[in-house]
């Protein structure tokens, strides 16, 4: 009689692919931290590696994707952070199911009927981001719309950051997952954990940003002292100082979005054509866009030798980068909320009440 066939096996018995999984993190991390401390690479990489497996050993037990999965919300718009949160996301998949997803979509191109016959069954996950909720409330309405069409399917939500402002919004969520019946919450913050945890009737699980599973990220040489990433939106702090750089020092201050931008017809003709001719699976073709996306993202912040940031996506890849950097936290406390629960303690992070503070912070670290 032949052996058992244990990665058979796993794929059936969900806690056989647990304690499977559960255990490739650990060991992941154990390798990673080791390469590490052997490389004298920066402490950073000590968090990355440590925050990448927990994600696993928070992620694996929800479902079992090794038959099939796929993936929703691929962020088509100027939003460098979200392509990050989505690459770590396929390099999640990539590492640990070692199959790319069935399905996959924007919120606008999600079809129903096109994933029941692309995926009969596995698991459907939900990208991550910080926009559960009512604040971007397209997006909530989209993953209403996901619970509705596909109820009794294992549904989960990747990490996010919650924030409704209105009692009845909260009600309709609370509403659609229990009629949809088999969705988990995955949240990067606390506050998100407690709030879900007291108002959603779900699974709740706190993990970490899902773009720590990208690694550690060759950074460029600096051409400048600084970059200065901030918000144009409405995440942006009321009374945060002034962004101006201090007397004497080379920074670049942009942002790394364009919101509410309406392409013009003819770059809608452009993109249809490109679209057409593109005859890569969608797959591919959104990989290589979050790939070029988190390329703009890696020049625009790699240009300092510092960061000074209210985004959290670019206090997550100055970690990635090994930027030492400032983080004045946005409208709600969204990036103090990470940094609370798992970066807040890195080498590289400093905390700055407002721009002012945090100029002077820079020309500290600029000394060094």
């Amino acid at each position: 009689m032949g052996r058992p066939d244990r990665a058979g096996a796993a794929a059936h018995d969900p806690a056989l692919w647990r304690r499977r999984h559960h255990l490739s993190g650990h060991a992941a991390a154990a390798e990673a931290l080791r390469l590490s401390h052997l490389t004298g690479a920066p402490l950073a990489h000590d968090t990355i590696a440590r925050l990448a497996a927990l994600t696993h050993d928070r992620l694996a037990p929800l479902a079992d994707p090794s038959r099939g999965y796929a993936l929703l919300d691929f962020p088509d718009y100027s939003n460098i952070g979200d392509s990050l949160i989505w690459l770590g996301e396929l390099a999640y998949f990539d590492r640990h199911v070692g199959r790319r997803a069935g399905y996959v979509s924007t919120t606008s191109g999600f079809d129903p009927d096109r994933l029941k016959a692309a995926l009969p069954e596995g698991p459907v996950y939900l990208s991550g981001g910080g926009n559960f909720g009512d604040i971007w409330p397209r997006f909530q309405t989209f993953r209403l719309h996901v619970l509705r069409s596909l109820k009794g399917r294992r549904v989960v939500q990747l990490p996010q950051t919650i924030l409704f402002r209105d009692d009845a919004n909260v009600a309709a969520t609370r509403a659609a997952i229990a009629a949809h019946g088999d969705f988990a919450m995955m949240v990067r913050d606390q506050r998100s954990y407690e709030f879900a945890t007291r108002e959603l009737g779900c699974e709740v699980v706190l993990a970490p940003d899902m773009a720590f599973c990208m690694g550690p990220l060759a950074a460029p040489t600096p051409s400048r002292d600084a970059t200065y990433l901030v918000r144009t939106d409405q995440e942006a702090a009321a009374g945060r100082g002034a962004v101006r750089p201090p007397a004497g020092i080379d920074a670049l201050v942009t942002d790394w979005i364009i919101e509410g931008h309406t392409p013009s017809f003819p770059e809608r003709v452009v993109g249809a054509v490109k679209r057409r001719l593109d005859q890569r699976p969608e797959e591919a073709r959104y990989r290589a866009r979050a790939e070029a996306e988190r390329a703009r993202g890696i020049e625009m912040l790699g240009a300092g030798r510092a960061v000074v940031t209210d985004r959290l996506h670019a206090h997550i890849l100055s970690l990635l980068l090994g930027r030492p950097h400032v983080v004045v936290d946005n409208s709600y406390g969204k990036i103090g909320g990470v940094m609370d629960a798992w970066t807040g303690e890195d080498p590289l992070v400093h905390r700055a009440a407002d721009f002012d503070a945090a100029g002077r912070m820079l020309a500290d670290l600029l000394k060094n």
